[in-house]
C-alpha cells in the first residue's frame, strides 16, 4: 500500500522571491523528517528550487516528498523547479517516469540568470546528509541544517 505523505504548510506569511534548497549527501528515510520540514517552509514562497548537485543518493522516500512538495505547491500556486540532477539521480527520476512530472533544468545559475534572482530575492538553505563511521552493523547518520541568506 502506498502512502501519501502530507506536507503541512508552514505558518507564516507569504514571501515573494524564491527558496532554494541545496540537498548536499545522500538522502533517504533517515532525512525525511527535515526533508519535510524544509519542504513546508518552502510552500511559503512563490518559487522554489531544489538543487541537487551535489547530491549523491535518493531513495524512494525523498522522491515521495518531492511529489508531496509538487502537490503542496501547486495548490499555493507556487512553482517548483529542480536543477543539478547528477546522471545517477536523473536516472532515478526516468526509472519511476517523474523526469516528465518535474522542471527539471541543468544548473541553478541558469534559472537564477534567466529569473533575474538576486541575493534580496533568494532564501538559500542547504541540507547536508552525509554517513558517519559505522558502529557495528548501524550505519548512522548526520544531517544539518545550514541557513544561507
Amino acid at each position: 500500500m502506498v502512502q501519501r505523505q502530507n506536507l503541512a504548510q508552514a505558518p507564516g506569511v507569504e514571501s515573494s522571491g524564491a527558496f532554494a534548497i541545496t540537498l548536499d549527501g545522500e538522502f533517504d528515510i533517515a532525512e525525511r523528517a527535515r526533508l519535510l520540514a524544509a519542504f513546508a517552509e518552502a510552500t511559503n514562497w512563490p518559487l522554489i528550487i531544489l538543487d541537487f548537485e551535489r547530491t549523491r543518493y535518493v531513495d524512494s522516500t525523498v522522491l515521495d516528498c518531492l511529489v508531496a512538495l509538487d502537490r503542496a505547491a501547486a495548490k499555493r500556486e507556487s512553482k517548483l523547479i529542480l536543477v543539478g540532477l547528477r546522471p545517477e539521480i536523473r536516472r532515478i527520476f526516468e526509472i519511476c517516469d517523474l523526469h516528465r512530472h518535474f522542471d527539471i533544468r541543468p544548473q541553478f545559475t541558469e534559472v537564477a540568470t534567466r529569473l533575474r534572482l538576486n541575493g534580496a530575492d533568494l532564501h538559500r538553505v542547504t541540507l547536508v546528509a552525509e554517513p558517519i563511521p559505522d558502529v557495528g552493523d548501524i550505519e548512522a547518520r548526520r544531517t544539518e541544517v545550514i541557513g544561507e541568506s
